[in-house]
């Protein structure tokens, strides 16, 4: 779509699909919801992003998708998985969401003219209790203007807004990147068979770096010394679950 007047930005997990219900009630009008195709995501969320984009269309908003090198390429240019946390050695979110959807802009609304919006909560995480509803300029958006008008949405004010859509509220995150570097053990605990296969392929292939150390997806620090997928899966299946919420990152591209 050329030219949109706005750009939700969606994983369609919960704060996604409440975050375009909003929209729709709000009667916003040239509309296009982009999703980051990361390649990391979960082998059934492609259905769901499927049955999201057919409604979004009969809504009368547009749709799209941006593309990218996926996990595996990341590993292999990198050579070093992204690790959780946030700070410098979390770029995923810059390589697989915020440089896609930034050239996604470029080619779609070259003058800047259109207004991003995510669904970012306060009440979400500790992290973002002071995020603000408006951002002249993002400069994860290419210098554009961002709206984050659920700021003040309680999560019973966004499941309001869900339980009218075609979709049930989700009793977890979304699955656009599964498992993500910030997962902790409750989480982790249910990564499916076919997942663990997939990653502990990936570690076997990526080997070790320059200390000897193996290049694992998980810290061992992190997991009881538990080092590689396999070991870190069991750790958290017979371990007690995290006290703390899990952690999340912070830079609104993960509603």
């Amino acid at each position: 779509m050329k030219n949109p007047q706005y750009v939700i930005f969606a994983s369609y997990g919960n704060d996604s699909i409440a975050l375009i219900q909003w929209a729709i009630e709000k009667g916003l009008e040239n509309v296009c919801v982009v999703y980051s195709n990361t390649g990391w995501a979960a082998e059934y969320w492609d259905e769901r992003v499927g049955k999201a984009e057919n409604w979004v269309l009969s809504n009368g908003f547009s749709v799209a998708r941006t593309s990218c090198e996926g996990m595996d390429g990341l590993l292999k240019r990198k050579k070093a998985w992204p690790r959780g946390g946030g700070g410098k050695f979390q770029f995923c979110t810059e390589a697989l969401k915020q440089e896609p959807a930034r050239k996604w802009l470029h080619d779609c609304d070259p003058e800047k003219e259109a207004t991003c919006i995510n669904g970012v909560r306060r009440l979400e995480s500790a992290n973002r209790i002071s995020a603000p509803e408006w951002t002249d300029e993002s400069e994860g958006h290419g210098g554009r203007e961002l709206w984050s008008p659920l700021v003040r949405h309680t999560e019973d004010m966004r499941n309001e807004l869900i339980l009218k859509t075609p979709f049930e509220v989700l009793p977890y995150k979304s699955k656009e990147c599964w498992p993500c570097v910030n997962a902790g053990k409750r989480e982790l605990k249910h990564l499916e068979t076919e997942r663990v296969d997939l990653i502990d392929q990936m570690e076997t292939e990526a080997g070790i770096n320059s200390k000897g150390n193996a290049r694992v997806m998980f810290s061992p620090r992190r997991h009881n010394g538990a080092i590689g997928i396999r070991a870190v899966v069991e750790d958290a299946q017979k371990g007690m679950d995290e006290l703390l919420p899990i952690s999340i990152c912070s830079s609104g591209w993960c509603n």
